[in-house]
């Protein structure tokens, strides 16, 4: 069966994301002190580019971009799951497989880091950009998106990575060591 993978809705997932993603520096200056113990001249992946991948180039720091269905062959010592990218995949079984493959780009003692949101359903009853929610699929149904998007349950990636033979090494609620809190932001790091 294809995967299929959510075209981003202009303007939806980026104000969805915040504030995480509106904060590339911190991201990179994050994903630079994770390169920086894991090797001294670190690779990084990026699928999907943005900021985030322009920042960490600033800084130095070898970035490859790639698509979603198109990773390299090599091996990086960190890679990135931004904001939104478990969310393009509809169900969790495509979820699963990407973490995979993300997983399976990391050279040994590699850490994968992605980004995503503690759900919060009773939250986002209130929400001005949710405007349904399918709690049996784990699906929300953004203003101005034609698809709606799969959340995950940090319990959730936690086992999607363990199936990729990853462990999580540790999980915070932003770029600068804040806890992680129910409908708020979540950095997991996981390690080879």
């Amino acid at each position: 069966m294809p995967t299929h993978i959510v075209e981003k809705p202009a303007g939806t997932l980026d104000a969805w994301s915040a504030p995480l993603a509106g904060d590339p520096a911190g991201a990179a200056a994050f994903l630079a002190e994770i390169a920086d113990r894991v090797a001294r001249h670190s690779g990084v992946l990026v699928p999907g580019g943005g900021p985030v991948a322009d920042a960490l180039g600033t800084l130095g720091y070898a970035v490859s971009v790639a698509g979603f269905d198109s990773l390299p062959a090599t091996r990086f010592d960190v890679v990135y799951a931004g904001s939104d990218v478990l969310s393009r995949f509809l169900v969790q079984r495509e979820q699963v497989g990407f973490v995979r493959r993300l997983a399976a780009r990391l050279r040994p003692g590699g850490a994968l880091v992605v980004q995503g949101y503690h759900p919060d359903p009773v939250g986002w009853a209130a929400h001005p950009l949710v405007t349904g929610h399918d709690c049996a699929r784990q699906t929300l149904f953004l203003a101005g998106a034609r698809v709606p998007v799969r959340y995950v349950w940090p319990a959730e990636l936690d086992l999607m990575a363990e199936l990729a033979e990853l462990a999580l090494d540790s999980r915070w609620g932003g770029w600068y060591g804040e806890p992680a809190v129910c409908g708020g932001p979540v950095v997991s790091l996981y390690r080879s």
